[in-house]
């Protein structure tokens, strides 16, 4: 009996890998990533479009969240109301465990290319934020230091568009981890 219901469990293993990164998420996770190709104007039929998103932004849509997404047309003074124009949205994702992530994808049809841009923003006690930071500051393999005043810094991880802006006011601080990085199509 525990060989069937382990070959039983194998299988359903086996067939969720099978359906691929993008068939086995959810439905909020889905339409998400379909907003996200729809405004960047990419027609995505066999799923590998979101697949690469997904995979480059996963942190942010897994666990508890909700997200509000804004493309070029939603300011009402926009001239880009006619919603021809594509190439770009930013998504904010308020995550139970992530704190508040902010997500710009921009496309450009002749470069192939999405680029991401990623803030993710946590706030906690302020000897937390000064251990964080003091840590990697001391890292001088990983990080390198940009800035640093009486209460806020900057630290870069080397060889990559990749920082972390450290701030203290009063007992609190807040850590913006905002890196960049591509999906090639």
């Amino acid at each position: 009996m525990k060989v069937f219901a382990a070959t039983i469990m194998c299988l359903f293993s086996f067939n969720s890998f099978a359906l691929g990164v993008y068939d086995s998420l959810g439905e909020p996770q889905k339409t998400l990533l379909k907003s996200i190709v729809s405004q960047l104007g990419l027609v995505d039929k066999n799923n590998s479009i979101k697949t690469k998103i997904y995979n480059t932004s996963s942190f942010a849509f897994d666990g508890g969240w909700n997200s509000k997404w804004f493309g070029l047309n939603d300011l009402s003074g926009s001239k880009y109301e006619d919603d021809t124009e594509k190439g770009f949205i930013e998504v904010s994702i308020n995550h139970a465990d992530q704190g508040t992530i902010f997500i710009t994808y921009l496309y450009k049809p002749e470069t192939k290319q999405i680029i991401v841009f990623t803030k993710q923003v946590r706030h906690g006690p302020k000897n937390l934020t000064l251990e964080i930071f003091e840590e990697n500051k001391s890292d001088k393999d990983s990080y390198v230091l940009t800035h640093e005043g009486p209460n806020y810094a900057l630290l870069q991880l080397k060889g990559f568009v990749s920082y972390q802006f450290y701030n203290i006011q009063n007992e609190t601080g807040s850590l913006v981890y905002t890196r960049q990085n591509k999906i090639d199509l």
